[in-house]
């Protein structure tokens, strides 16, 4: 039996980007890197004095790092190289940084990548790392395929696939619904207020596909849903489909809103009824029986019950008496830190 020939991917040339474009990249890979507080871009200016890149990490214990990164797209360098890179970029700074980074675009060996460490913490830095080549193709290939396209027009097979897989998928499945759901036809003013009106049912059945207890009720585990159970179509979005999944009582100031988590009403607090509205997103949707069964003869959605234990990627709540919109999730207050600011 004679070996299948197997596939090589060439190393990237960094020579063949403008150097600032480089830095672009560098940039792109540190933002990447750590929740920065602060970055700053001097290389494009012209005038960095040897520093590219300042950032500020925040670090867990809620202190901070300061780091200087500095970019050499060269062919080829020196330990006398390194060095000097390491001098250049302190002349002119105040205070030493915690630490330095150098990323360079060719390979380097181990006696000057020990020396260039070396050279680092004599001057005071705690941490001095160095991105060479390969490096760099790693954290391009493994953590950020999509610099490897923007830069170098290379798509990785299998994620492109994905991807279109997932596309084509997803837009087909939204033709079915318009085509097999959304059959009633409605007036704009009805369309705004009770979107739910152009479904070919009020309701659906929303099963599992993990789920083998239809049409049989029990109860689920704690902590997890009912593997199949019925709900109201609301609308279509741009990712899915929404159903009513329950009525909730909203607290509204200032505005900022919470979620009551009782029917009763808070003194002095102005209070409406909303809708709360499960998304469920055409990745989550296995098939469609438009048709139902001899049980329940209306729609029934199977769906991956992918999002810890839920078929829905997010709720939103919409006031009963003002349908158009949600209610802005960033104004969102928890129940406890809402009555706190009363």
């Amino acid at each position: 039996m004679t070996a299948k020939p197997t596939r090589t991917i060439n190393r990237l040339h960094f020579s063949d980007l403008d150097p600032l474009r480089f830095e672009d990249l560098c940039l792109s890979l540190i933002y990447s890197l750590h929740p920065w507080n602060e970055v700053r871009h001097y290389g494009r200016t012209g005038s960095d004095d040897g520093v590219d890149i300042f950032a500020i990490e925040n670090i867990e214990d809620g202190t901070q790092r300061t780091w200087l990164t500095q970019c050499k797209r060269f062919a080829k360098i020196t330990q006398a190289d390194l060095k000097k890179a390491v001098d250049k970029a302190l002349k002119n700074e105040p205070d030493v940084p915690d630490v330095f980074l150098l990323i360079v675009s060719c390979d380097v060996g181990r006696k000057a990548h020990e020396a260039y460490v070396k050279h680092a913490k004599s001057k005071g830095i705690a941490y001095a790392y160095l991105w060479s080549q390969s490096v760099i193709e790693a954290k391009l290939y493994s953590e950020r395929p999509d610099l490897l396209f923007s830069y170098f027009g290379i798509q990785l097979a299998s994620e492109a696939r994905k991807r279109e897989q997932s596309l084509k998928g997803n837009l087909a499945l939204k033709r079915r619904i318009q085509k097999e759901l959304l059959t009633a036809r409605v007036e704009q003013k009805d369309f705004l207020k009770l979107p739910n009106k152009r479904f070919c049912s009020s309701e659906a059945i929303i099963h599992s596909i993990d789920d083998d207890s239809y049409p049989d009720t029990h109860d689920p585990e704690e902590g997890l849903i009912s593997g199949w159970f019925k709900l109201e179509f609301w609308n279509n979005y741009y990712n899915g489909i929404e159903f009513i999944t329950g009525i909730r009582l909203i607290a509204e100031r200032d505005g900022r809103w919470t979620i009551i988590p009782s029917e009763r009403e808070e003194a002095g607090i102005e209070t409406h009824r909303a809708w709360e509205i499960g998304r469920i997103p055409f990745r989550n949707i296995v098939d469609i029986d438009v048709g139902g069964d001899e049980f329940y003869p209306f729609p029934h959605i199977y769906c991956r019950f992918a999002e810890a234990g839920m078929p829905y990627e997010e709720f939103v709540y919409r006031l009963m008496d003002q349908t158009y919109f949600p209610l802005d999730a960033g104004d969102y207050l928890p129940y406890q830190e809402f009555m706190k600011s009363a």
